[in-house]
Order: C-alpha cells, then structure tokens, then sequence
C-alpha cells in the first residue's frame, strides 16, 4: 500500500539514501531540507533513480521553532495525512552556540526538531493509516548518564561536543518511549533507531572545519555506507513486520535493549514536560 512519507535532512546521507529506496517503492515522498538549492538536486535524483515522480520538496531551518511552525502549516494546507513522519535530520557543533530560541544548538537540532516537527504534523498523522513516527537516535546515547536541563540553555564548565551529542541521543530515546505510549490511543506508533557509525556529512554541518574533516576522516575510514546505514530507516517506514511495534529501540532491523536510564519514566516526563514548558505549548 503507498504510503506518504515525510523525512527530514533527505538531501543527503541517510535520510536521502532512504528517501531513494522508499520512493522506488512506490510511495509518495515529502522531502523537508534546510537548503532548497541542495533539496532540488536531491528531489531530481530521486526521481530519476525511482521513476517516481511523486515527490515534494519543503525547506525549513529544523533549529528554529518559528521555522517548524511555518512549514508544518504548509504542509498541513497541502496534505490531508500522513503515513510515516521520519524524524532523521540533526548534526553535531564543536563549539557551545545557543539556538534563536536561546536552546544549545545540539540540543536544538537533534531533539527540539523532532519534538517540533511531531507536535505541528500531528494532525496529519492522527488521519494516517497505521501511522508510524521514527527517531533517528544513536548508540551514542549509551554514554549519557543523565539529561541535564540547565545544559540546554547555558555552558557549564567545558563544552564537550560528544557529550553534548550523546544527551541529545539519549533525549531522542527518551522522546521516543514517552511518545509511544502517549500515541497509542490515535493507533499511531513511535519507534527509535540507531543506523550504526555511517559515513554521512554531518560533521560538516558545525562550522568548524577541522572538526569537520576529523569526523568526515573517521566515518569514512571507519564508517558503514549509506546503504547499509538506511536499512532500519527503509525497514520502519514501510515493512508490514513493524506495522504494531511500538516504543521499541532497532538497529539493523532488529530491536534491541536501549540503556537503562533511557526506560525511566521519570526521566522520559522531566524532557517531555522541559520540552513543552521551553516550546510554550501543551502536546498529549
């Protein structure tokens, strides 16, 4: 059955990989991407890679609420559902930065974007069919021991680019969990997954150029391919062996354990209630 589905950061990486792979399913393909200019040619090889034509192309900066808002309302003026919201986009800083909205740019970017983006489509997914959301986390969040709230808004001693990476994996499981049992009445489910150490370019998403090539040098030397890396993001979206799993953590297409504090409730409602106190709105 076609489904539509909507992937953000689908210009590149991962969430273009799957993007490509979905659409030569047959289903119908919303493109959200920050550039336009890159969002085109991605839209121009799809379609040529698939032969599906069914493909749009939204822009939008994800680290801006305001951003978020605009292009949700769009979109809901454009569709009537929607199928599966892939939640892929995010990137790493090497440098402490806050957000417009005053957020700590890692955070902002790799989890108030997926909170956002769900809060202002949710309307669209409650008409899906067997609607399903995927997280794109990671096994980084393994490392995070806690979620710091105060680290959201200001520096705290050293800013370390991994730790504030692996917090904000974590806060995409805790999400994840928290959303799952909150969406079970509107038979919508929430699944999380972590695509493995992929050569991808979002190291160079920081401005930092030496970072940048470190952590390009190091994917690549050490990283899967796209292909192999968008296997759990193709499987979620569109296998018929997921369609009821819910609150689950996947990696290769198999569910597994994620850590232990990512299960605590406590701490799935203190990131959600921070999360709609920061965002000014109540959601579930």
């Amino acid at each position: 059955m076609q489904k539509t589905i909507l992937i953000t950061g689908a210009n590149s990486g991962l969430g273009f990989e799957a993007a490509r792979q979905l659409a030569k399913q047959g289903h119908e393909i919303i493109l959200l991407c920050r550039n336009k200019e890159k969002g085109e040619l991605a839209i121009a090889d799809i379609k040529s890679f698939s032969g599906n034509q069914n493909i749009h192309l939204y822009t939008a900066n994800l680290a801006i609420q305001k951003s978020v808002e605009t292009v949700a309302a769009q979109i809901k003026k454009d569709f009537g559902k929607l199928d599966v919201l892939l939640n892929n986009a995010g990137g790493v800083f090497s440098d402490f930065q806050l957000s417009e909205d005053g957020i700590e740019m890692t955070m902002a970017n790799n989890h108030f974007n997926y909170f956002w983006l769900t809060y202002y489509l949710f309307d669209l997914l409650k008409a899906g069919t067997d609607a399903r959301i995927i997280n794109v986390a990671s096994d980084s969040h393994y490392q995070a021991k806690n979620i710091d709230i105060e680290s959201f808004y200001k520096k705290k001693g050293r800013y370390f680019v991994m730790s504030a990476y692996e917090q904000s994996k974590l806060a995409n499981v805790l999400f994840t969990y928290a959303l799952a049992e909150k969406a079970k009445p509107f038979n919508i489910t929430v699944n999380a997954l972590h695509p493995g150490f992929v050569y991808t370019p979002i190291g160079n998403k920081n401005g930092n150029a030496f970072f940048g090539f470190v952590w390009n040098t190091a994917s690549k030397l050490f990283g899967l391919t796209v292909e192999k890396g968008a296997s759990s993001h193709i499987y979620l979206a569109s296998s018929d062996d997921v369609k009821n799993t819910n609150g689950q953590y996947f990696h290769n297409c198999k569910a597994k354990k994620s850590s232990a504090i990512s299960y605590d409730k406590n701490v799935q409602e203190k990131l959600w209630k921070e999360s709609e106190i920061k965002s000014g709105f109540s959601f579930l």
